[in-house]
């Protein structure tokens, strides 16, 4: 098994498969599950984003589309990989088929905690080259994300993700079972994407050589796979809500680089009801114009109810943490929309 190029001008890279565990059992103890999700991989996509076509990887599920647009998916699929969604106390079967360019993979759904054969973390338990079923009880109402943990900072970059909802047993429309209600919901997965990552193949670094990827310098941002030049104007990122309404914006932090995300006065005071997929011990309040400082793989559920009609912007920034101050440095920004009458 080499590695998977990418065409394109990219160069072939560091091959090898060393320490890969590739021998998948059948999966223990299965039993009839109340929700499925059929993922095959792909390696052999793009997306533009922001006007430049990134090559991407990813999960397609049967019967199912991907959360944003972003000028198209060509070759495979799209970027994010389409979200799951259930109920709390559902069994959920993932059935995960791998055989796209013979490479191995992964799905390790982020938050949940079931045993180690259906954790996903590859090497820990095995990658999958061909095809498993996990099998695991959404046990907690939140916002979690689901992703390949084989290569695992290579995979995500490259677009192995994609949003993981739990909702309560009495279904969307109430955060978590006896927490805040909402009447309109937005899901943000915010990334940002490095291009010399975008050429490098599935396997790179994992015979112990230097890949790069302890040098991470972003220079696209995107939201739902969406970038800068359409964020306030696709349906897949903006937010159109009334006066009346109360929005719950579920936000996952899907990148590498720390972001802060800075909310305009005019969208009233953000609640804070949930922090990676677990609800807070007592609801936190950020005053009007406040801002949120992120870091990979966090997750806020946040409440708003605005109380003017107007369109405002939500902008998040981007920073490089390598400076030798230790001060933040700035490298890029976004910026998304909330419309509301």
């Amino acid at each position: 098994m080499g590695g998977g190029g990418m065409g394109g001008g990219c160069d072939a890279g560091i091959t090898g498969n060393c320490g890969l565990h590739i021998d998948a059992p059948n999966t223990p103890n299965r039993v009839t599950p109340d929700v499925e999700f059929f993922l095959n991989t792909f390696m052999q996509g793009s997306q533009v984003i922001n006007g430049v076509e990134v090559p991407i990887w990813g999960f397609n599920m049967d019967g199912g589309g991907g959360m944003g647009g972003g000028g198209g998916g060509g070759m495979g699929g799209a970027m994010p990989s389409p979200p799951m969604r259930v109920r709390q106390g559902q069994i959920v079967h993932t059935h995960l088929n791998a055989m796209a360019m013979m490479a191995p993979h992964t799905v390790h759904h982020h938050g949940i905690e079931p045993d180690t054969f259906n954790d996903g973390v590859g090497h820990y338990s095995f990658d999958v080259l061909g095809e498993y079923t996990y099998q695991w009880r959404a046990s907690q109402a939140g916002t979690y994300f689901y992703h390949c943990h084989t290569n695992t900072v290579l995979h995500a970059e490259m677009g192995m993700y994609g949003a993981l909802i739990i909702d309560p047993p009495s279904g969307p429309g109430t955060v978590y079972e006896g927490g805040p209600s909402y009447t309109v919901e937005a899901i943000w997965a915010v990334d940002d994407i490095d291009m010399n990552w975008h050429c490098l193949p599935w396997d790179a670094a994992l015979c112990g050589g230097d890949a790069g990827l302890d040098d991470f310098n972003p220079e696209i941002f995107c939201i739902n796979g969406v970038g800068a030049d359409l964020s306030q104007t696709d349906p897949s990122v903006v937010v159109n809500a009334s006066r009346a309404d109360r929005v719950l914006l579920r936000y996952i932090m899907a990148g590498y680089v720390p972001q802060r995300v800075r909310f305009p006065e005019e969208l009233g005071p953000i609640q804070v009801v949930a922090e990676d997929g677990r609800p807070l011990p007592q609801i936190e309040t950020i005053p009007a114009g406040g801002e949120i400082l992120m870091t990979a793989a966090e997750r806020y559920d946040l409440i708003f109810e605005p109380q003017q009609a107007g369109s405002f912007p939500v902008d998040i920034d981007f920073f490089d943490y390598r400076a030798a101050d230790g001060m933040l440095k700035p490298i890029g920004s976004i910026r998304a929309r909330f419309n509301i009458s």
